[in-house]
């Protein structure tokens, strides 16, 4: 016998023929869609960052020696104008219409006060008067102020943490409360319709409205200021396209399961 060492095999290995797994798609892999309704105080936001630019302009002035009556005008007036218009998009609805409209009467009111000012020169006064007004205030009013829309718009943020709704693969469920009440609809043939009521509140947080019509319920299910809206409406769809072909799928006609 030899003793030589047997020589290595040298053929090419042979290609893994198992057939690969099919690549999970996006609605499968999420498996639960958390919706959250939101007060109308979290659209104060800007007026909350006016606050802290204008706190900050303000008591930079001071610090470099001059008083408060000498502070610029324009940390004031900015916050003014913020405040003001932040205050106008939460008290009116401002459709697409509506925005329109808006858009179209300022521009005519624009071109009017432009055209009577030539004949009668009533802007330069007007303009003098608005001068006059002092929007000064010191930085502890802006920072208090500030400091209470944090708290509010802090608390609201741990509020949407015990009161949200939630989409699984069979339920609906809404929890609410402290101590975790879980209030159950069938998810199943769940219909959803979504409204952009407010074009200015959806400028600032993208935010909309959801209605949810679930089977067999008394009455739909509306969510304001749902943040986002455009993505939760997306990932809603890709989680009910999901249902339905779980629902549709079964054994052929003549085969039993």
């Amino acid at each position: 016998m030899s003793d030589a060492p047997a020589e290595p095999d040298k053929r090419p290995a042979e290609p893994d023929r198992r057939p690969a797994e099919p690549a999970r798609r996006p609605a499968e892999r999420r498996r639960v869609v958390v919706i959250r309704s939101f007060p109308k105080v979290v659209f104060l936001y800007p007026t909350l960052l006016a606050a802290l630019l204008a706190c900050v302009w303000t008591w930079a002035s001071m610090r470099g020696g001059v008083g408060l009556d000498q502070v610029s005008l324009t940390p004031g007036r900015i916050f003014w104008w913020v405040f003001a218009i932040n205050l106008g998009a939460l008290a009116f609805d401002f459709t697409r219409g509506a925005f329109v409209a808006l858009v179209a009467c300022f521009v005519a009111v624009s071109l009017s006060i432009f055209l009577l000012d030539e004949r009668l020169g009533f802007v330069a006064p007007l303009r003098e008067a608005f001068s006059t007004i002092q929007l000064r205030a010191h930085p502890h009013f802006y920072a208090m102020l500030a400091a209470a829309l944090a708290v509010l718009l802090g608390l609201v943020v741990v509020h949407g943490r015990f009161d949200y709704w939630e989409i699984t693969h069979n339920e609906l469920l809404h929890h609410h409360g402290f101590l975790g009440d879980v209030e159950r609809f069938p998810a199943p043939n769940l219909r959803m319709t979504k409204e952009i009521t407010d074009l200015f509140e959806y400028c600032l947080l993208l935010s909309g409205r959801l209605v949810l019509h679930p089977q067999h319920a008394a009455r739909a299910i509306v969510l304001d200021n749902v943040l986002s809206v455009n993505r939760v409406e997306r990932q809603i769809q890709e989680m009910l396209a999901m249902l339905a072909v779980k629902v549709e799928q079964g054994p052929p006609p003549g085969v039993e399961g």
